[in-house]
Formats: C-alpha cells, sequence, structure tokens
C-alpha cells in the first residue's frame, strides 16, 4: 500500500484566452482556493483545421500565460504546469503539459510532427474525449509521450461503450467501441487515467466534471510529474474517492513480470454509501463488493454532506449563500469542496473562508436556471453546491450549521420575478450525529426559494471497503488489472491499470 500523498488537481481547463469564459487571473485564484495541482490549457490550434498556426487571442497572451504558470507555482503548497490544447480532426485532441516554464507554442501539422517535436524535452501529451469518432489514434499512442489517457470530462465518459455517462453532452459522437480506453488496453497500450473538467467557464476542478488524482511523494512540481510518468493516478467524476490497488511488487501504474503473484489488493474510501467495487481484469469484472460485504467499524469517523441550491424550475435567479458550521464533542478532521462550475461569475468566488478543527466557513452561489442552460457539455449537471464534512466523534456529537440566503439579479435578460426578488433567509439547525445516521434532513430557506439538504450522515462501514482478490488460473499469461468505484449518488472512480507481463 502508498504511502505517498494523494493530491487532486485539473490538467485539462478553458477560459477566455481561448473560446471560453473567465479571466486568467479567475483561474488561478479557483483553483488555487481548492486544488493541489493545475494545468491552464488554452485552445492553441487546431492543425488540420481552421487554426493551424494558432488562435489569435492565445498567440498574442502567450507570454502571459507563460508568466503566471511560472509566477503562482509555489513548491509544497500549489504546483502549476505550463500547457496548451491541440487540437485535430484525423487524430483527436491532447492537451500539451510542459515541466519547463517558459516554453513556446509550437504549430504542428499532425500529431507526429508535435511527438517529433518534443522528443527528448519533459513533455505529456494527453488524449482526451477519445470516445468520439478519431478521439485517439491508438497506432500512433506513444508511452514516452502518453503515460496518461483522460477517461472522463464533462464531455462524458470514455472507459467503455457501456456504463453512465454516455458522450451526450457535445456534439462529437459517440464513436464505435475501438475508440475506448478499454479498447487501447486490448491492444497492448498501457496508460493510467486521468480525468479533467475540460470546462468552458473558466472553473478548475468544477465538481462533476473530472479529477485527476496523483500519488505523489509531496506537492512539487517533480513530484507530481514522477507520479505522472509513473502512471500512479486515479479518476473520479467529482467526489474526491481515494481508491487503491496494489500487490505484492507494485500498485496502480506498475509493470510487473508475469510470474508474480496475482494475488490484488484494494481499498477505497468515498464520500457516499459505496455501491459497487469493481475488480476490471482484461476488461471483464472478476471480482465485485457491495454494502452487504461491510464490516461495521467502530471508529469514530463519520462523514456528513451539506448541499444546497435548487430555486424555481425555470429560475434564473442567482443565490448568494454564506454559511458555517461548529462541531461540539467531536473534531472537524476534513472539510472538502463539491463546487460546481455554474453560473459563471467574474467576480464572485465559492471558496472556504476558514477552516479549523472546530469549525469552517464558506460563500458560494448557485442558479438553477444556469446550469440546466449551461455552455458545459455535461450530462449530469447539478443546480446545487456542496460540502462534505469528515467529522471525529460520536452519536451524541453536535452539528450547527448557520446559513444565509440572498436572491440576487437575474443571470439571463428575462423579466424579473418580482415575487422573489431580494428575498433573503438566515437559519441555524442543529443534530447530533445519531439523529443524522437514522436519515436526512432538509428545509427551505424561509422566503428565498432555495433549499438545503444535510444528507444522511456515514459510519465507515458505509464509505469504506477493503478486500483482497486471488486470480486461480493461468498466471502466468498477460493481464492487466484496475478497480472502477461506484458510489450511490453516482459518483465513480478509476485506478490506473497494474500490468503483468512485461
Amino acid at each position: 500500500m502508498s504511502t505517498t500523498t494523494l493530491l487532486w488537481g485539473d490538467i485539462h481547463n478553458h477560459n477566455e484566452l481561448g473560446y471560453a469564459l473567465g479571466s486568467l487571473e479567475r483561474s488561478y485564484d479557483i483553483a488555487r482556493s481548492h486544488l493541489d495541482f493545475y494545468a491552464f490549457t488554452p485552445h492553441s490550434q487546431f492543425a488540420d483545421g481552421r487554426a493551424p498556426k494558432g488562435y489569435e487571442i492565445v498567440n498574442d497572451n502567450w507570454v502571459n500565460i507563460q508568466r503566471m504558470a511560472a509566477d503562482q507555482n509555489a513548491p509544497g503548497e500549489f504546483t502549476t504546469f505550463l500547457a496548451y490544447e491541440w487540437h485535430s480532426s484525423a487524430w483527436g485532441h491532447v492537451h500539451v503539459v510542459c515541466y519547463e516554464d517558459g516554453l513556446p507554442l509550437h504549430f504542428a501539422p499532425s500529431l507526429s510532427a508535435l511527438q517529433d517535436h518534443y522528443r527528448g524535452q519533459k513533455v505529456i501529451l494527453v488524449p482526451h474525449h477519445i470516445g468520439y469518432d478519431n478521439g485517439v489514434d491508438w497506432n500512433l499512442l506513444d508511452a514516452s509521450f502518453s503515460p496518461l489517457v483522460e477517461i472522463f470530462s464533462e464531455h462524458g465518459c470514455s472507459e467503455r461503450d457501456a456504463g453512465p455517462h454516455p458522450m451526450l453532452g457535445h456534439s462529437g459522437g459517440p464513436a464505435g467501441s475501438r475508440f475506448t480506453a478499454q479498447h487501447g488496453l486490448s491492444m497492448g497500450k498501457r496508460f493510467g487515467f486521468s480525468a479533467g473538467t475540460d470546462n468552458h467557464d473558466g472553473y478548475p476542478g468544477g465538481f462533476g466534471l473530472g479529477l485527476t488524482g496523483v500519488r505523489a511523494e509531496a506537492n512539487t512540481r517533480e513530484a507530481i510529474w514522477d507520479a505522472i510518468q509513473n502512471r500512479r493516478t486515479l479518476a473520479v467524476t467529482g467526489d474526491r474517492i481515494d481508491a487503491e490497488l496494489w500487490t505484492e511488487g507494485g500498485s496502480s501504474g506498475s509493470v510487473l513480470p508475469s510470474s508474480a503473484s496475482q494475488e490484488l489488493h484494494y481499498s477505497v474510501s468515498g464520500w457516499d454509501t459505496i455501491s459497487k467495487v469493481e475488480l476490471i481484469r482484461n476488461n471483464e469484472t472478476v471480482h465485485s463488493q457491495t454494502p452487504e460485504f461491510h464490516i461495521t467499524a467502530e471508529d469514530g469517523i463519520y462523514r456528513v454532506r451539506l448541499e444546497y441550491g435548487w430555486g424555481p424550475m425555470k429560475g434564473y435567479q442567482i443565490f448568494d449563500w454564506k454559511g458555517s458550521v461548529g462541531v461540539k464533542g467531536g473534531t472537524l478532521r476534513n472539510a472538502v469542496p463539491c463546487f460546481t462550475s455554474d453560473p459563471f461569475d467574474e467576480q464572485r468566488r465559492k471558496k472556504f473562508v476558514e477552516i479549523n478543527d472546530q469549525s469552517c466557513s464558506w460563500q458560494s452561489h448557485t442558479s438553477r436556471g444556469g446550469v440546466f442552460s449551461t455552455r458545459n457539455g455535461s450530462t449530469a449537471c447539478s443546480a446545487n453546491d456542496a460540502i462534505c464534512l469528515e467529522i471525529e466523534g460520536t452519536a451524541d456529537t453536535w452539528i450547527d450549521l448557520d446559513i444565509h440566503c440572498q436572491t440576487r439579479q437575474s443571470i439571463m435578460a428575462t423579466p424579473s420575478d418580482w415575487s422573489i426578488a431580494n428575498a433573503g433567509s438566515s437559519q441555524t439547525k442543529s443534530y447530533k450525529l445519531g439523529e443524522l445516521l437514522e436519515g436526512r434532513d432538509g428545509f427551505r430557506m424561509g422566503a428565498a426559494p432555495s433549499w438545503v439538504l444535510v444528507h444522511r450522515a456515514l459510519d465507515s462501514s458505509s464509505y469504506a471497503v477493503k478486500g483482497t482478490y486471488q486470480y486461480s488460473g493461468d498466471s502466468g499469461a498477460p493481464a492487466y488489472y484496475y478497480l472502477r468505484v461506484i458510489e450511490e449518488n453516482g459518483q465513480m472512480a478509476w485506478t490506473s491499470p497494474i500490468w503483468f507481463g512485461e
């Protein structure tokens, strides 16, 4: 089992420097507020399309993009990478992530030419939304350039040709199974998994659009780069699910001799009840675990999700939120934001204001209409924001909630709904963990047409799973294994594979 630190980041994200929204400064503000690492990836060129020599807005601003990537890097606190996106119709899209600061844009007419240019340099090329027609050219995939393939983003899931999160949000597909990650693995390609938002609202790490986890020795460019190169990664849709797969001699990303024992161990820690953990061998599920196999653990570590938003069915009002949570008779071990990217606002910031071991406070804004007319392509839009709390305590530990909601202006040029304009409300609620273990509680925010849901509290018997699998067939045959995790709320995670057979 790994002794490294699990870090979370987004290395595929857009803003107004390209065909998206939001300033460069806003993107870095948001990334620093809740991520460990970040790469801004402007749409720089369309190799066999309308911009073979680049888009003017990116060309004109490349010096500033270079400067921000260098200046915002803070070893030990927040890691940045200079990056850009290379488009094509024939070979798919890749985001080009650079280790060094200051590299110039390169305008390559083909994927082979792009690879040739960067050969010998510390640069990776990450294929993304590969499930579209010509989304990836597996024959040209070079493990030395592409240690990772992005299998989830706002576009949907490219892991396989079935399952949740199909490629519905945009207009690029879907294509046949030969463009899925499972097909590439079946061809003998070796790559780890990543997920990135590909968000076009300039919101790095927008909840539900994809994040990449890396197991690194430290939060530095060198350590994260090493983790990516060695495929010590996992991909998640939104919840920061800690999923780990290992065996004697290696863990996710490892390539082991065919003679090595194919006894695998796994550990999963989620933020909702675990619905299923699947161990995939050569693209087939060979082992699964579901909640009935859980053994109740009285470790006193509970997880609670506080969700808020909703609003009128076709309402475009923005709701400003401020909230705080205090813990009595226990300790707040962790607080994780689940902030969606919408509604877009250049000035507002969704963020934690303060966190300590007894309380946390935060601010954000929601709008139902803004999400369901989103400019992003996710098929799993949410009108709500949330925070997830990890609390050490007992059934008698109290959670004190103080939350305020204020209706603001409409985000669209539509007639104002004067019945709810400028409506505001504050609510205070207190819950024992024991009460929340029995079920959730929801309430309306008074005159403001919005709601809050305090989800059922979970103990580790619901959100954590461990297991072991021993392959009983011909252990000398080449094989690869990875984990697929599904929570009851639909959030998912995938570990990078382990390969047997050099």
